[in-house]
């Protein structure tokens, strides 16, 4: 598989996978968890279900940043308009990548404190409690900087006219939404918030099609 189908491949596959594991289905099969308490409740209710998501969810939160790297690295170069821009991308997504990882990884140790059988009951609770709200931290955290990482790819896209004009300034206003977005207070933060996150993991699998397209041209 050559690097431009593997790009395109990460970037439909990836936040296709994260949407539908890690928040649609999630959501209405499991509960929306809008607590750590209830996180981890819910979580403990439907233990089978809950692992089988996270780690779905998990692999395409990792697969959408690996997409989201390779293609700002391939927009590097002398000589190519944005080029710095699409290097301060490229860290961004790799960090970003990181903490996705990390942030995941804390679900899958709520998981296995909850089926933790040396444990006592309210201990695995209070431990998954507690895990969960380092995820959270790490979750809001990765938002952020993924908004930044989005506009300045964005940025890089439009002045390379690297896709298409409409998904590269997507990326742009929607990026600097992200950002906006969670500066605001918590509650408006979560009502669009999720709205805005089905538009951008939407776009991305549409820059994963073009990709996939300029590669057959």
């Amino acid at each position: 598989m050559s690097s431009k189908n593997l790009i395109g491949w990460a970037l439909i596959i990836g936040p296709l996978s994260a949407f539908l594991f890690g928040g649609l289905l999630t959501g209405i099969l499991i509960g929306p968890g809008e607590t750590a308490a209830e996180a981890v409740s819910e979580m403990q209710a439907k233990i089978g279900l809950s692992s089988v998501f996270t780690i779905l969810g998990s692999l395409g939160f990792v697969f959408a940043f690996i997409g989201t790297v390779l293609l700002s690295d391939s927009m590097r170069g002398d000589g190519k308009p944005g080029s710095l821009l699409a290097s301060v991308s490229t860290v961004i997504f790799i960090a970003l990548t990181t903490l996705a990882m990390a942030a995941t990884m804390s679900d899958w140790a709520a998981l296995g404190i909850l089926q933790n059988d040396k444990l006592d009951a309210a201990v695995q609770i209070s431990n998954a409690e507690t895990i969960t709200l380092v995820g959270n931290a790490l979750w809001a955290g990765l938002f952020f900087f993924w908004g930044i990482g989005f506009l300045t790819l964005g940025i890089a896209l439009v002045k390379q006219r690297k896709l298409n004009v409409i998904v590269d300034w997507i990326f742009v206003v929607f990026g600097a939404l992200f950002v906006i977005l969670l500066l605001m207070p918590w509650d408006l933060a979560q009502n669009v918030g999720f709205l805005i996150f089905g538009i951008m993991v939407l776009n991305t699998i549409a820059a994963g099609v073009f990709q996939l397209r300029t590669d057959e041209s």
